[in-house]
């Protein structure tokens, strides 16, 4: 049966040479990625994290025009964004530029494996549509997943010693220093934005191994992508994935198209999912660094990034031995286990789509269908999937098909297997000790297990410096979870409250958006009553869009204003404005975070003047912009999602909700909560309630608890009492969801119809998925469920009604002084 891969892998063979990433200049789709000055640029194109690659990833899926399954999907990905290897060759001073030239080509020692690999990969001859996603995206999704070390001079070596976990690919500064913005007026740049090279390296009369010779002391790695469990391949990960939809075994000599092997007595056929993932970067370690006279192979080299927020450089401590960075090491792992078991994954849910296996396994808790399918198990899973023998052996097989194809420095004519032995035998060492990954039980003790939908607004003063809030916004939006299944951002101005960025649920489209050149145009000044009249105009319109479509129930809604300028302006028209605000959007938290103390100064315009006015000290670098913005994160993450009567609109015409009810969904492991304004329950009735069901024959347990004081009720505070209050009214009350029926909260006389609305307190409510082992694929919803074990279930109200300030005719008069007693009673 041998015939039956070779015949296999010569429709294989001929599908690949047909990509025009596996030739040898850049591919013509991805092309303007090196010609357009402004997609050259990294700083124009969004940071290279997990939360982005999925969310490209995630367009693609959702593209009308683009039907395919996960099988599919990756390898089209792989064949047609991914190419190794692209070089910036650097013309020589009396060379006179050409149009007709693009100075770039894939001549780095990576683009010979890469292209040995997409043979492994059947392909059928197609790629995606150069349409199929916008230039930036494209661009940023390419050098996400294409690997090259960028080793030119770039001026700022003298600090690369100093590095610290993210500090690289900067202006030299303080040593705190940690900013994204890559400064290229103070770089030595030529006419596209390009860092300057090293002189040519000339080698039997061509270029030769030009980057690795260059002169930076921490060259650029790129093909990275930042997760909270290390930087990783991108470009392995998701070869290792196409490669395990499809595993075969692939025949040496049709991988080598007729060339003489240079060595004897190695294996017939490789497996293709260990080129794609650990046996190719090895491979390349034992043939470069064996030429040059090594004995022992070197494999491991660790990096930084640019930035603890916005991560676009990744920096290696070191040029030397770069065949399998840290960061290859880690893609090279993760590829390989969810390639390995991706059989098993699909058997589990067939329709599982890229997007979600990535997300599944990049998550503290769940897996992929099992809780040790997960990044921070890495180091378990590599001594349960990885078999020495095996990996040795196809090492060894692809070393010398590889032996081939490459430019080496000499001829290795005798001890392959004692090559082969010390680069495995010194990966498994690396692993196990130098990678120092957060762990599964570091990852449970520290991650947040709220859910967070947030419709996010910030108002920004444009007299911050870019290079200063843009950290801090980046940081907003990762910890908030801005996604299709999660939160959106939305930027105002300050100064009028125009809209600077629309509101937008996908991380990629803001940061490419929000440049620093956009910033520039940013005015200056801050007008709160502009900005405040806006708003209502805005939140009107919102309400009115809701009502039409008869929203029930979602995303919480958070108002930021962050603020650099000082004096700011409130007065009567101003506070007017405000209450407006808060009688028609009772549901919109607003929160002011400003350089300078200004709680003397806004006390008034907030609901609490306690927890909603901050002073935030933003550093100029970006450096622990978490731990400046670590109350403000607070504040947010303590909204709840909105429960609301969709008749009222932005009138409050009295009128009631009769029965109406939404779907929302929770992860095992997460909880979910809600906020239920008294406006919607202030006068007495005893038909008034909220129902808590499940939606179907879900699976789970599920526990649901609420409270008029704590904001965030769950099962472990049920007992929690407060000073002055008794144990019924500032307890959780908690009961278990059963598989069938529900749990009722009845809201009669849950007001005293004298007080004003905003003397009444809300309904806080919370839904809570308890972790299982057992994780069945019961959500298949692709609009509604970010992972298939999602649990989902029914939120009912029923004869709520509508009331604002203007319904108690001594409200408007008592707004300011009911505000002020309510807030200094808190601080009690």
């Amino acid at each position: 049966m041998f015939w039956i891969p070779a015949l296999l892998l010569v429709t294989v063979t001929t599908g690949a040479q047909a990509q025009a990433t596996a030739q040898s200049s850049v591919a013509p789709e991805l092309r303007e990625c090196y010609l357009n000055t402004t997609l050259l640029d990294r700083n124009n194109l969004p940071p290279t994290s997990m939360a982005v690659l999925i969310d490209i990833i995630r367009k693609l899926e959702d593209n009308p025009n683009i039907n395919l399954d996960l099988r599919m999907l990756a390898t089209q990905i792989l064949h047609t964004y991914r190419q190794d290897g692209n070089e910036y060759h650097q013309r020589s001073t009396t060379t006179t530029e050409s149009m007709n030239v693009l100075p770039y080509a894939p001549t780095f020692h990576s683009f010979h494996r890469h292209r040995l690999v997409l043979r492994t990969i059947p392909s059928n001859q197609q790629t995606l549509a150069n349409t199929s996603l916008p230039s930036d995206l494209k661009c940023a999704l390419h050098h996400m997943i294409s690997t090259t070390v960028d080793a030119r001079l770039r001026n700022d070596e003298n600090t690369c010693g100093q590095l610290s976990q993210y500090r690289a690919m900067r202006t030299a500064r303080s040593i705190d220093d940690d900013v994204e913005i890559l400064d290229l007026a103070n770089l030595d740049a030529d006419i596209n934005g390009q860092m300057q090279n090293s002189p040519d390296v000339e080698y039997m009369g061509r270029r030769f191994a030009q980057q690795l010779l260059g002169e930076s002391t921490c060259p650029i790695l790129t093909g990275v992508v930042n997760t909270r469990w290390g930087a990783v391949s991108g470009g392995n990960l998701l070869a290792g994935i196409a490669a395990g939809s499809e595993r075969q075994q692939v025949s040496i000599l049709e991988l080598t198209k007729g060339s003489e092997l240079n060595y004897q007595n190695v294996q017939q056929s490789i497996n293709s999912i260990y080129p794609a993932t650990l046996s190719g970067d090895l491979a390349e370690a034992v043939l470069i660094q064996g030429t040059r006279g090594s004995n022992s192979i070197s494999v491991g080299n660790a990096g930084n990034w640019n930035s603890s927020q916005a991560t676009r450089f990744y920096m290696l401590s070191g040029r030397t031995n770069i065949e399998m960075t840290d960061p290859e090491i880690r893609g090279g792992l993760d590829g390989f286990f969810l390639g390995t078991t991706l059989s098993n994954t699909l058997g589990t849910f067939s329709s599982l789509r890229l997007s979600q296996l990535l997300d599944m396994y990049y998550s503290p808790v769940n897996g992929v269908f099992n809780p040790t399918l997960r990044a921070c198990n890495r180091r378990e899973l590599s001594q349960q999937y990885i078999a020495t023998t095996n990996l040795v052996s196809e090492t060894r097989a692809f070393a010398a098909a590889l032996d081939t194809v490459m430019l080496l420095e000499g001829t290795i004519i005798g001890g392959l297997d004692n090559l082969v032995n010390s680069a495995v035998t010194n990966f498994q060492s690396y692993t196990n000790n130098n990678l120092n990954d957060l762990n599964c039980d570091n990852t449970a003790t520290t991650r947040v297990d709220t859910q967070l939908r947030t419709n996010l607004y910030i108002a920004i003063d444009g007299t911050w410096p870019y290079q200063t809030v843009y950290p801090a916004i980046s940081y907003l939006l990762d910890a908030i979870e801005v996604g299709k299944f999660g939160s959106s951002i939305t930027l105002l101005s300050a100064s009028d409250g125009s809209v600077l960025i629309n509101q937008t649920f996908s991380l990629a489209d803001f940061h490419t958006k929000y440049t620093s050149a956009l910033h520039q145009t940013f005015l200056g000044n801050v007008n709160l009553l502009s900005t405040y009249t806006t708003l209502n105009s805005m939140m009107k319109n919102m309400l009115t869009i809701e009502s039409s479509s008869n929203y029930v129930g979602g995303n919480a809604t958070v108002l930021l204003f962050l603020l650099n300028s000082g004096n700011i302006e409130n007065n009567q028209n101003v506070f007017e404005q405000a209450r407006i605000l808060n009688d028609t959007a009772p549901d919109l938290r607003v929160l002011y975070a400003t350089s300078s103390n200004q709680q003397d100064n806004l006390w008034n315009i907030v609901r609490d003047m306690r927890n909603d006015i901050m002073t935030v000290a933003l550093p100029s670098t970006g450096f622990n912009v978490d731990v400046a913005l670590r109350q403000v994160l607070t504040s947010i993450q303590t909204v709840g999602r909105r429960i609301i009567n969709p008749v009222c609109g932005a009138d409050f015409v009295d009128q009631s909700s009769g029965t109406r009810q939404f779907v929302d969904h929770i992860t095992p492991g997460y909880i979910n909560y809600y906020k239920l304004s008294p406006n919607y329950f202030y006068q007495n009735n005893e038909n008034t309630k909220v129902r808590v069901s499940r939606s179907g024959a879900t699976l789970g347990n599920l526990i649901v608890c609420h409270s008029r004081v704590l904001q965030q009720p769950r099962q472990s505070r049920q007992n929690t009492t407060a000073h002055g209050a008794s144990e019924q009214e500032i307890a959780a009350n908690c009961t278990t969801l059963p598989a069938t029926g529900n749990v009722e909260i009845f809201l009669f006389n849950a007001c005293d119809d004298s007080m004003p609305i905003n003397a009444c307190s809300p309904l806080y409510l919370s839904v809570e998925a308890t972790e299982t082992a057992t994780l069945n694929p019961i959500c298949t919803s692709m609009n509604n469920c970010r992972f298939p074990f999602d649990v989902a279930y029914l939120i009912q109200v029923e004869e709520l009604r509508c009331f604002n300030s203007g319904t108690n005719i001594t409200a408007s008069h008592v707004f300011l002084f009911f505000g002020l007693i309510i807030n200094i009673l808190r601080f009690l």
